[in-house]
């Protein structure tokens, strides 16, 4: 019978912390929607800021961890992301381009940067 009270009390104690936390924060975005926007996002930058420097701070213990985190893990994404936003530049200019009634140029620049995907995709890389 303890086992149960403790158990449900346990519950009950999820339940109230549950609710003093969602509460004010159910408020906040139903009343100012811009401003919670704003505020999650800023959270949500700042825990990936702490999570980058506290990386970046354990790396820096070892001679050339450092570097080779940086050649392993951010440099790749951030040339996808690179790729990302060029190829939605180059949609963007084709869309522009065919609503201007120009779709000769804009079918000269889908088949240039399709290929030039596939040139980074698939070429040869060199000795690095």
């Amino acid at each position: 019978m303890q086992k149960v009270g403790i158990v449900l009390g346990l519950v009950a104690s999820i339940a109230l912390i549950g609710l003093i936390l969602a509460l004010p924060l159910w408020y906040f975005s139903s009343k100012f929607a811009a401003g919670y926007t704003v505020f999650v996002l800023s959270l949500v930058a700042a825990v990936l800021l702490a999570l980058l420097i506290s990386r970046i701070v354990g790396l820096s213990k070892n001679p050339g961890a450092l570097r080779l985190y940086a050649n392993k893990t951010i440099l790749p994404i951030l040339k996808k992301a690179a790729v990302v936003v060029a190829s939605l530049g180059v949609i963007y200019g084709i869309v522009f381009l065919i609503s201007r009634g120009q779709a000769v140029p804009a079918i000269l620049a889908a088949v240039v940067w399709i290929l030039l995907l596939g040139f980074l995709k698939y070429g040869k890389r060199g000795k690095t």
